[in-house]
C-alpha cells in the first residue's frame, strides 16, 4: 500500500465531496446529546474506511475530548 494513502483519501473526500460541510448539516432526534452528530458519523465513516470490525476495537477517547 502506498505511503500516506489514508491522508490522501481524506483530502480527496474533503475536496471532492465536501464531506466536512455535509456532515455539519446532519441532525438527529437525540435530546441533549453529549456528542455532535457529525462527530459520531465521522467515527463510523473512519471505522468503515479502516475496515474495523467492531467499535470495541476503536480506542477513540482521545478523539472525543
Amino acid at each position: 500500500m502506498r505511503k500516506n494513502y489514508f491522508a490522501k483519501l481524506v483530502k480527496h473526500m474533503k475536496n471532492v465531496y465536501y464531506i466536512e460541510s455535509e456532515l455539519t448539516k446532519l441532525t438527529d432526534l437525540r435530546v441533549n446529546p453529549t456528542y455532535d452528530t457529525a462527530q459520531v458519523i465521522t467515527l463510523v465513516l473512519l471505522g468503515f474506511l479502516l475496515r474495523i470490525k467492531s467499535f470495541n476495537e476503536l480506542n477513540i477517547s482521545w478523539f472525543l475530548v
